[in-house]
């Protein structure tokens, strides 16, 4: 329940006051009833100063902790305060099928100078204040928080904005001048952010990664290469495709993997070949005697 009320300095010099039980209900209820006509709850439709509960309800809604220990009031007990305030004339109460219907009743114990309205006020109802300076300056200091707020509201723009901007324009210089400002780095966790950053610029189609496109560059960050070494790569598979597809692109890493695996794959056999490609003895005794390491004699007539 939405609102606020007010409390006279009365009830610290009331009987009231000594009443745990009575006291705290009645503050309950000041604090839960309908500060305007035509509030609905639990089903009823309830007027200014009005509210609806089950005694069962209001014996939870009063419970207290002693030392480690949570206190529920009986409802004989509730009951007994709810008589207490209905006899001091602070509260009507009347049976409903819905639950107790309590009404707050301006006594003449605490009595307000506006009546009934004095208890209850809207969410948005401020105090009225007498003087028209006073008034004037609540206004002022209003008007300054505003200000306040707008200009704060403005700097946070410009602040993003002005963010938004160096990081356009340090990450167009790391597009531009990759390779001579960022240094070699083969760490595996920088290795797979450069890589997975190289891949989605140059496939150009989104920031979002599968997940079979996330284990892909996994395997290729594995691979025995420098990260710039993988990096140019992964530029000619893309130059290469897209000089045989003009109209074609590449959407999934694992084909730049199964390319950069062939690559490397021709790679290795070509080294292989060359280390096993051994002279015959014919050519080595050509060489030898080229070289005139080995003088043949002449046969004896």
């Amino acid at each position: 329940m939405s609102g606020w009320v007010k409390l006279t300095k009365q009830f610290t010099n009331d009987e009231l006051w000594n009443n745990v039980t009575a006291f705290r209900l009645y503050v309950w209820i000041l604090l839960k009833a309908a500060y305007e006509d035509g509030i609905v709850l639990n089903g009823m439709r309830l007027k200014k100063g009005q509210y609806v509960r089950a005694y069962s309800q209001l014996s939870e809604d009063l419970m207290y902790i002693e030392g480690r220990a949570k206190k529920v009031l009986a409802k004989s007990t509730v009951k007994r305060a709810v008589d207490k305030l209905v006899k001091k004339g602070l509260l009507l109460a009347e049976e409903t099928p819905l639950g107790t219907l309590f009404t707050v009743v301006n006594s003449d114990d605490f009595k307000c100078l506006d009546g009934i309205d004095g208890f209850f006020c809207s969410p948005f109802r401020e105090t009225v204040v007498e003087h028209s300076q006073n008034n004037n300056k609540t206004n002022r200091e209003q008007y300054r928080r505003n200000q306040e707020g707008k200009n704060g509201k403005n700097n946070d723009k410009a602040h993003l904005a002005s963010i938004k901007e160096q990081s356009h324009y340090l990450q167009e210089s790391k597009t531009n001048n990759q390779k001579h400002l960022i240094p070699s780095i083969d760490n595996p966790e920088e290795k797979k952010k450069r890589i997975t950053s190289h891949y989605i610029n140059l496939r150009n189609n989104g920031f979002i990664l599968s997940p079979k496109d996330e284990c892909a560059i996994e395997r290729i960050c594995e691979l025995p290469l420098k990260t710039e070494r993988l990096e140019s790569l992964l530029e000619g598979v893309f130059s290469d495709y897209l000089r045989k597809n003009p109209n074609g692109k590449i959407s999934s890493a694992l084909y730049c993997e199964k390319v950069l695996m062939t690559i490397l794959e021709a790679e290795k056999n070509g080294k292989q070949f060359k280390k096993s490609k051994k002279e015959s003895m014919s050519e080595r005794v050509e060489r030898l005697i080229e070289e005139g390491k080995i003088v043949l004699s002449e046969e004896s007539q």
